[in-house]
């Protein structure tokens, strides 16, 4: 536990370091009349500040996922028993004294109740459903708890998540949980470990949505005998490893039980022995460093590019308090003509993203109405149509025969769902990402090339501001790129995975991109995932034809899987429109946050041209001893530049060693 310590005192030293260097820039930004950029740092600030790790806790039904969390945390916080499940999400998180706040769903009217808080000695009446319909049923939506906590002191909280064999489960966890959460620990059973369906939730939800190294955790492991333990791991190795990015180093195998029940007892040997401690070791490393690598470097970018802002603004103010007032209320006066058409070209720019908005919208919703239409007319049938049915109807038995059908729905449910999932984590990394991805690529092409002209536009009116008609005044643009330049303050939207060159790192096509499609990904996962309730099925099944004239035929189980078939498609043609729509509307979106980011960038540089003249008039105004100080104070300026950049450097050659 020291060594998880320390890595994590290092990453909040480091933190605390960055965040004070962000101060240190923005009361820059502030003497510089840097209205916008002061603005962003403060929330920069904040956000570096606030900033925790997330660690989301997936798996099935009763594969120990609370229990682990429980021995992480050292404590019975969260109730762990082995018939109920957890029904609803536990965000486990530090606080003293502890408490917990209930947090309920919608409302059949869209409302959301406020949360209230409830003792902690009553969580599991909130969190756990004994029965498939009351977890269905749950008004509820999650609860967070705030417990004085080691781990949770160290800026970790704990995502708990129900079971994943629940669609509707798999659609909260997916829409709320997988763009935010900093690692992913997925919970197996030895006893029954890597399930077709455990790895289709990997394979088209977890790395679909960008999660490429999964913490894979194979509990239970001293429940089987030592003469199998060997060929248990090769069989967890050679299923999972190439499911990771660190491949057999993400493998682990524990008993939670073990850990928990030492940690209650204070038996360290125990907890060793469990293998939960190199569990967390890893984790914590993974976390204070590569995770916190990200979330330190991402936010030294945007802090570097204030400070290349603030060097390119000194030779300006510079040279606009050398200007004698009426010069520059005359030069101020002769750019409001193209300060104007700055405007209307920014309009025209977020027009053309409007209209790129609504052509994918359309083009992904037809794409995904072909989808759905060839699931239901080819793809559904020829699954059914293949499966060897487990739960069959007896023909001896039909007088349970209400029963029977109900099992076999549900098991054909089960299977189609799965194969689902498949399809659609397919259609995603192939036909969806290259729709999206080729469009997005032409339309960063084409704002490129008219981002150039609109900021080389604003660079010459800076020149004719500063300098006149004799043009001694050049503006500094140093390394920064035009999409760089714009998208400065974008809150690493568009930055892809750090590494060792990061802060050398320019804005290009190929680099939004790959961070874009994963939040496309996401974004869009979701979808699919609202499930086709076989309690909606069984009673359309039983009223149907085939129980009334068919099910005493000797073709009794192919009759009811045809019967399943065009229930199912059916229901799946009712909704396509919807769920295309909302497809369509997911890719939109992310559109839309690209025109925000752009309207901010370009509505920045335009901004700063006023800022920087009705500033510069105001000192003027005060006299000219008042000017002299400004420029006297301009040079001390530069050289707090110069330190903050100086200490910026260092701090990035201790997040990623050289």
């Amino acid at each position: 536990m020291d060594t998880v310590r320390v890595q994590y005192e290092a990453f909040h030293a480091r933190r605390a370091a960055l965040a004070g260097v962000i101060e240190h820039q923005r009361l820059v930004a502030a003497e510089l009349a840097m209205s916008a950029w002061h603005t962003e740092l403060g929330r920069l600030a904040a956000r570096v500040r606030d900033d925790r790790f997330k660690v989301l806790v997936l798996g099935e039904f009763k594969r120990g996922k609370s229990t682990l969390i429980n021995a992480l945390l050292g404590e019975e916080v969260l109730p762990a028993y082995a018939r109920p499940c957890t029904a609803i999400i536990n965000e486990v998180k530090w606080g003293e004294p502890p408490r917990a706040m209930l947090h309920h769903g919608a409302a059949a009217d869209g409302t959301v109740p406020q949360p209230r808080q409830i003792p902690v000695d009553q969580i599991e009446q909130y969190v756990v459903i004994r029965d498939d319909q009351a977890l269905r049923d749950s008004p509820y939506e999650r609860v967070e708890l705030f417990w004085p906590l080691e781990l949770c002191r160290n800026g970790v909280e704990i995502i708990d998540s129900p079971g994943l064999n629940e669609n509707t489960i798999r659609q909260k966890v997916t829409t709320n949980y997988l763009s935010q959460v900093d690692a992913v620990l997925f919970v197996f059973s030895c006893e029954a470990l890597a399930s077709a369906s455990e790895l289709d939730f990997i394979d088209n939800i977890l790395r679909v949505a960008g999660h490429e190294d999964i913490f894979f955790i194979c509990n239970r492991y001293n429940m089987i005998r030592a003469r199998e333990k060997q060929s248990i791991r090769e069989y967890a190795h050679g299923r999972l490893a190439s499911r990771t990015r660190r491949g057999t180093e993400r493998v682990f195998f524990i008993s939670a039980l073990d850990a928990l029940e030492g940690r209650l007892e204070g038996d360290q040997e125990r907890v060793v022995a469990s293998g939960v401690a190199r569990l967390e070791e890893e984790l914590a490393r993974f976390l204070a460093q590569e995770r916190g690598q990200a979330k330190l470097l991402r936010p030294a970018i945007e802090l570097r590019r204030a400070i290349q802002e603030g060097r390119r603004l000194l030779p300006e103010r510079r040279s606009l308090l050398q200007t004698d007032l009426a010069t520059l209320e005359e030069r101020y006066r002769q750019a409001q003509e193209p300060l104007k058409r700055l405007e209307l070209q920014r309009q025209q720019i977020l027009t053309r993203l409007d209209r790129y908005a609504e052509e994918i919208r359309e083009a992904v919703d037809t794409e995904a109405r072909n989808f759905y239409r060839e699931l239901a007319d080819r793809r559904i049938p020829e699954w059914v149509d293949g499966y060897d049915l487990q739960n069959r109807i007896e023909l001896l038995k039909f007088y349970q025969a209400s029963d029977q059908v109900k099992r076999a729905v549900e098991e054909l449910t089960t299977f189609v769902q799965g194969r689902l999932e498949g399809e659609f984590g397919e259609w995603q990394r192939t036909r969806l990402q290259e729709l999206v991805g080729s469009r997005l690529k032409s339309l960063l092409a084409d704002l490129d090339t008219q981002a150039r002209q609109f900021v080389s536009q604003v660079d010459r009116l800076r020149v004719q501001l500063s300098a006149g008609a004799s043009g001694s005044f050049a503006v500094e643009t140093g390394e920064t790129s035009t999409l760089e330049r714009l998208l400065a303050m974008a809150g690493g939207l568009f930055l892809g995975s750090p590494g060792a060159a990061a802060m050398g790192a320019l804005f290009g096509v190929e680099e939004m991109l790959k961070s874009l499609i994963p939040q496309i990904a996401i974004a869009t996962v979701m979808v699919m995932l609202v499930g086709f309730n076989p309690v909606i099925l069984i009673p359309a099944l039983l009223t149907s034809a085939f129980f009334q004239g068919q099910a005493k035929l000797d073709s009794t189980n192919q009759k009811l899987k045809q019967s399943f078939v065009e229930e199912f498609t059916r229901q799946m043609r009712v909704g396509e429109s919807q769920q295309a729509a909302e497809i369509a509307e997911a890719v939109a979106v992310k559109v839309s946050e690209i025109r925000t980011a752009f309207d901010e960038g370009l509505g920045r540089e335009v901004q700063n041209v006023r800022d920087q003249v009705e500033s510069i008039r105001a000192e003027r105004l005060k006299g000219e001893a008042n000017v002299q100080r400004q420029l006297e104070r301009l040079t001390e300026l530069e050289s707090q530049l110069n330190a903050i950049e100086s200490e910026l450097g260092a701090l990035v050659h201790e997040i990623i060693p050289i």
